[in-house]
């Protein structure tokens, strides 16, 4: 693989981390040898699989509706909570966060990481632990900005191009369903913070918000990374208000070892 001959050792291994199993075998139809990195593959899928099997939602359900006071205390030293803010642990919804979009870096365990991360959740009882909703919603989510994203690029972003001028252009929206625009048109920007409460279109009936949150400390979560399935449980706190500032300061991440084999 003699592309490979002009990369440096940290960039060869970001390569072979971040390949597909497509990537892979299209490499192979082009003769080349894969089997090292098919090695590097499997190995990061047996490790995926480890966490996976690692974690058990089912180990929350008891604290969806009371909460022990040893739970309460917990989750009040995990977040640095106040006395003050410790009481609303009692009555404060615990729901599944699916990460919708996140730093990269959040993937890959490290413990010292940080970074931003926009969740999806349920408030309504119907939806807030439904991981099959939380996934297909997401997904559509998702595939409702790659339609923005990879829209051709206009007769004045290509003069701009050529000139040299780096000048981020604004994506239409106007051709997404009317209740998903805003949402979806702030969403493309990674700068932005926000809570939506989402529109029929994309709900399909539940109470369904997607939110900005930014992790400070990677450790919090299980093994030190998103979980394969993407469903981080947290207490909520706060108002339930659209917005512009996301939940920071009210989405109370549970220590995981109160799901975790």
């Amino acid at each position: 693989m003699g592309f490979l001959s002009n990369m440096n050792k940290q960039a060869t291994q970001q390569w072979a981390e971040n390949l597909t199993l497509e990537q892979i075998e299209e490499w192979e139809k082009q003769g080349l040898d894969m089997s090292e990195y098919r090695i590097i593959f499997e190995e990061r899928q047996a490790e995926q699989q480890r966490i996976a099997d690692s974690i058990d939602l089912s180990m929350l359900d008891k604290f969806k509706e009371t909460r022990t006071p040893d739970f309460v205390e917990d989750v009040a030293k995990f977040n640095k909570l106040s006395d003050r803010k410790k009481q609303e642990l009692e009555t404060a919804p615990l729901v599944y966060g699916r990460v919708v979009q996140a730093f990269n870096g959040l993937f890959k365990p490290n413990p010292k990481g940080d970074g931003g991360i926009v969740f999806l959740y349920a408030l309504d009882g119907a939806h807030r632990y439904d991981v099959e909703w939380l996934a297909k919603t997401a997904n559509r989510i998702s595939e409702m900005k790659e339609s923005v994203e990879n829209q051709p690029e206009s007769t004045t972003g290509k003069i701009f191009g050529f000139l040299g001028v780096n000048r981020q252009e604004k994506k239409k929206v106007d051709f997404l369903p009317e209740d998903c625009r805003e949402f979806i048109g702030t969403l493309c920007n990674d700068t932005s913070a926000f809570r939506f409460h989402l529109g029929k279109t994309l709900s399909d009936g539940a109470d369904a918000w997607c939110s900005t949150y930014t992790l400070w400390e990677q450790s919090k979560l299980p093994m030190a990374q998103i979980p394969p399935d993407r469903i981080v449980p947290f207490l909520l706190t706060g108002e339930r208000k659209e917005g512009y500032g996301g939940i920071d300061g009210e989405a109370l991440l549970i220590p995981p070892v109160y799901y975790m084999k």
